[in-house]
């Protein structure tokens, strides 16, 4: 497990910079029209994807109890592949953006999607999937250099589709029809539940909305700075796939959430501590125009303790869902029961969000999404029982903890330069090492799982 979860975070990191240089080519390369095409393009398969939810959700959790189901569900996936294309279509129509070759990108797309290798990957065979995260980046980077040449925003849809390729080819099957309607009248039971999750996601769009009423474009653009700055934690979302499929598959669920909260909180602590102690460089990484404003480093400084409780909602919002006993969730079980609070927080989120950014700017932004963050985590928590007690022990207030030391610790920093992307990065490598050995040694001290997951990877070395 040691070498998967370190194989995992390497491929999140690669991932990370992968993600970088083709952006970076995009966005510097395609001309205005080509970029508008694409924002309208995610924002329709985001929509395809949404339906196509009602169907993927559900894949992990049926084939951690039936893996021999994997041809039903590969059916299913055709169909709603289908089924979704039509709202995805829908959406670039009404955009006037629909074209045969947008269409087929997109029914690509959604049909890799809905292929259940991945799940299946990340349940049965963890180390195979980060190692073929690796070759969807390596084609991305590929990508990168092919549209540098060819500048157009086809080939980028193209490149998108390549990076889940090498994920649908690994687990390779003949679609089973014949079962797909029983398969189908297993997932409507999920039904609800995946509707309650689309009306969350709705609601938590308002929060955008907000600042946009408190702070204009001047905001929003802070805003979606700081969500940029949320990427650094790539390296550990890529833990969060193998930490649910052990969850549904493992007897001891409690250990196994522990020692891969271990792993997550630390990722997060480490993009949260560089933010708490040099906010300035994410800054000049992604805006250096706005190095300037005070506002907007306060803002990232602040956005530490913010970050790493998104993290902290990660962890138990994953355990939550991984110690449920059920395949399908209904209304009644406690996932749904977390979203049903969460629908009934959101006008307090949405309200506090506006009175903060009004009051106090960028900075009010971050505290109150830190804020509202918590009481979802507690509620999480106590729906989660005896074991929420060690979670809160041993993993997030020591997290927290370390955050603090962070905060507070003076560090021999060095300086660095701002004259391009490339030395930003280089030469903030020194101080990128600083953090992570403080930050770590304060986490380790106080976290026991955290100390249990180093001796594992110190085996793993010998």
């Amino acid at each position: 497990m040691a070498g998967t979860r370190l194989l995992a975070a390497a491929s999140g990191a690669f991932n990370l910079v992968a993600s970088i240089i083709f952006t970076l080519s995009v966005t510097r390369r395609l001309p205005t029209e080509d970029l508008a095409t694409l924002a309208v393009f995610n924002a329709a398969l985001a929509v395809g994807l949404a339906f196509l939810g009602y169907a993927t959700s559900w894949y992990s959790r049926i084939l951690a109890k039936e893996p021999e189901r994997f041809g039903n569900l590969a059916a299913v996936g055709v169909l709603m592949a289908a089924v979704s294309l039509a709202p995805f279509s829908a959406y670039l129509l009404l955009y006037g953006r629909l074209d045969p070759v947008l269409a087929t990108l997109g029914g690509l797309i959604l049909l890799l999607q809905a292929w259940p290798a991945g799940a299946y990957l990340s349940v049965f065979r963890q180390r195979a999937a980060a190692l073929i995260g690796l070759a969807g980046q390596l084609a991305k980077i590929a990508g990168a250099a092919a549209v540098r040449l060819n500048p157009t925003a086809y080939l980028a849809l193209l490149i998108t589709a390549a990076v889940y390729i090498p994920t649908a080819l690994a687990k390779v099957a003949k679609p089973n029809f014949h079962g797909a309607v029983a398969t189908i009248k297993t997932l409507i039971r999920g039904a609800p539940y995946q509707t309650l999750a689309l009306m969350t996601t709705l609601t938590g769009g308002l929060v955008t909305y907000a600042v946009l009423l408190a702070g204009g474009d001047k905001l929003l653009s802070y805003n979606y700075i700081l969500f940029q700055l949320g990427k650094s934690v790539y390296p550990a979302l890529t833990v969060v796939p193998l930490m649910y499929g052990s969850l549904l598959v493992e007897r001891d669920k409690l250990r196994r959430a522990l020692i891969d909260g271990a792993v997550l909180m630390y990722l997060y602590l480490l993009a949260a501590a560089v933010m708490a102690k040099e906010p300035a460089w994410y800054v000049a990484l992604l805006r250096p125009s706005e190095l300037g404003s005070n506002e907007l480093i306060d803002a990232v400084r602040l956005n530490g303790i913010a970050l790493l409780a998104s993290g902290v909602f990660l962890h138990v919002d994953t355990t939550l869902k991984g110690v449920e006993e059920r395949a399908i969730f209904t209304l009644k079980d406690k996932p749904a029961k977390a979203l049903l609070f969460d629908l009934a927080f959101s006008p307090v989120s949405v309200g506090l969000m506006y009175v903060m950014a009004s009051a106090y700017g960028a900075p009010g932004m971050v505290a109150a999404s830190a804020i509202a963050a918590a009481f979802p985590i507690a509620y999480r928590l106590r729906l989660l029982g005896r074991g929420c007690a060690q979670l809160v022990a041993r993993l997030y207030l020591p997290a927290f903890a370390a955050l603090a030391a962070v905060y507070l610790l003076p560090m021999p920093l060095l300086s660095y330069s701002t004259r391009s992307v490339l030395e930003t990065v280089l030469t903030f490598i020194p101080n990128l090492l600083i953090i992570a050995a403080v930050s770590g040694t304060a986490f380790t001290l106080g976290s026991p799982p955290a100390r249990e997951a180093l001796k594992l990877l110190a085996r793993l070395v010998k």
